[in-house]
């Protein structure tokens, strides 16, 4: 027996909570047969919550106490849990029996070494291993808002534990990527949303954490269409579409000029339950002769009883503190350029009919056409074809007041008479109202009909009598 010390009681130290097992020690003298560990090294594998029992079983002990302890996976301090047949650990969820130890309710922290140990010289051991599953938590290693300008490149963090070690995917709509992080490099306005980190090891349920990525870039604009057609009287919408962040501030212009702001009712609309708005009937109260209206990215300038001073170029200007764009509106009452849609082949040798249509809020009261013969000359040295044509020249036609078309589209059609025979012409079209002329149709290419050549080349002429035996087919290009 060792000598007690002070203050030390003769189970537990009253500092440590440490168990005086010394005089417990083996005496080799006394004993002829040293104990015998029955059981093998093993490892045990269990999840949260299970109980596990770690088996020290043992012969020929005589005397001697057994005595169990742990040892921290992570490198912790050495802990004693029980002497022979008493339990010197205060956890409740371990007791002793025999030669027995039992964990019930296990947790991550009961993960280690757990030595059976005779004080022997040498000391006699049996080691087992206890592995704790757990299911995975995870959190994120960079602020769950992450504000980036565009173009720049910004990158996604979680951390994650479990055991087993988890797998950690990253995942936006239908998109996945495995890897602890996650890099969106050169980003724009179509990586935004919420990204989530999710951890599983296929203990328990899946752990996720979320991070919202918010681009911020300077504004970008369409326009619903680039010419508004209207006249006196009517009611015109003129619609930007913006996009940028911060919500760029939006105003409109005419002519270089900002719209008075004494005439201008803006409003903000936000729409619920994917409702649209709905404009104030022409008795509200409210209306007035412009106003503009924001739903979403959609801004909407709406003039009312439109007149002559209304027409102009309206520029859209979005504004925020990464730039500025605009977008111009033509609101005119000019006819649209002509589209010509007759068919490049005549069907007569000396004259061609020309058809077109032309856009018009009013009705269009003349038309010009020019025309010029298009011949095919040589080459030049760069391979490219030169087009020699005679002098252009023009029909103007006047028309006869008319009523105005319901969707303002008119079509026309006129006949250009004395051209030459299977001779190529190149032709433009203008229309106008009473607010002026259009621009200049596209050139448009046609051919008069081919038609038969002069005796004098070896072909009959358009006044010879031709036989009726010979082919037609014959008597044509």
């Amino acid at each position: 027996m060792f000598p007690q010390e002070n203050g030390l009681s003769s189970g537990f130290n009253e500092y440590y909570n440490e168990y005086n097992y010394q005089e417990y020690y083996y005496d080799q003298e006394a004993e002829t047969d040293p104990p015998v560990f029955l059981a093998e090294p093993r490892t045990f594998t269990v999840e949260v919550g299970q109980t596990v029992v770690i088996p020290c079983d043992v012969e020929n002990n005589g005397n001697n106490k057994l005595i169990i302890k742990k040892v921290p996976f992570n490198g912790g301090n050495e802990k004693l849990l029980a002497v022979g047949e008493e339990k010197v650990t205060p956890d409740r969820r371990v007791s002793v029996e025999r030669s027995r130890l039992t964990i019930s309710h296990a947790r991550p922290r009961d993960a280690g070494v757990f030595i059976c140990q005779f004080d022997l010289e040498p000391p006699l051991q049996l080691r087992h291993r206890l592995d704790v599953q757990f299911a995975p938590s995870v959190r994120s290693l960079v602020p769950p808002e992450q504000h980036v300008a565009k173009g720049k490149s910004v990158t996604l963090e979680c951390k994650a534990q479990g055991n087993p070690e988890p797998v950690i995917r990253w995942s936006r709509q239908e998109e996945q990527q495995v890897g602890q992080s996650l890099t969106l490099a050169e980003v724009d306005r179509h990586v935004e949303g919420t990204y989530l980190c999710t951890a599983d090891n296929g203990i328990g349920q899946p752990a996720s954490a979320a991070m919202t990525v918010t681009v911020e870039y300077p504004p970008e604009i369409t326009t619903e269409k680039a010419i508004v057609r209207t006249g006196e009287g009517d009611q015109v919408e003129l619609v930007c579409v913006v996009h940028g962040r911060p919500a760029p501030d939006v105003t409109w212009t005419r002519d270089g000029h900002p719209l008075p702001e004494n005439q201008m009712d803006t409003q903000l609309y936000l729409p619920k339950n994917g409702a649209h708005y709905v404009p104030p009937t022409p008795h509200d109260p409210r209306e007035v002769h412009l106003s503009q209206i924001r739903t979403a990215h959609r801004h909407t300038l709406t003039i009312k009883h439109v007149t002559e001073k209304d027409f102009g170029a309206y520029v859209c200007i979005a504004k925020n503190a990464h730039g500025q764009k605009d977008a111009v509106i033509q609101m005119t009452a000019l006819p649209n350029t002509p589209h010509i849609t007759s068919s490049p082949n005549g069907g007569e040798s000396d004259m061609y009919t020309l058809t077109w249509e032309a856009e018009s809020y009013y009705p269009v009261t003349e038309f010009m056409i020019k025309y010029r013969k298009n011949h095919m000359g040589g080459w030049h040295e760069n391979r490219t074809v030169v087009l020699r044509g005679g002098d252009w020249q023009s029909v103007t036609h006047s028309l006869e007041s008319e009523e105005r078309n319901l969707d303002n589209l008119h079509t026309m059609a006129f006949t250009l008479k004395d051209l030459e025979i299977a001779t190529d012409y190149v032709a433009v079209v203008r229309v106008r109202n009473k607010y002026g002329w259009s621009a200049e149709s596209p050139n448009f290419n046609f051919s008069t009909k081919k038609g038969l050549f002069d005796r004098q080349q070896r072909r009959p002429s358009l006044n010879a009598e031709v036989p009726l035996s010979t082919d037609v087919a014959s008597l044509y290009m």
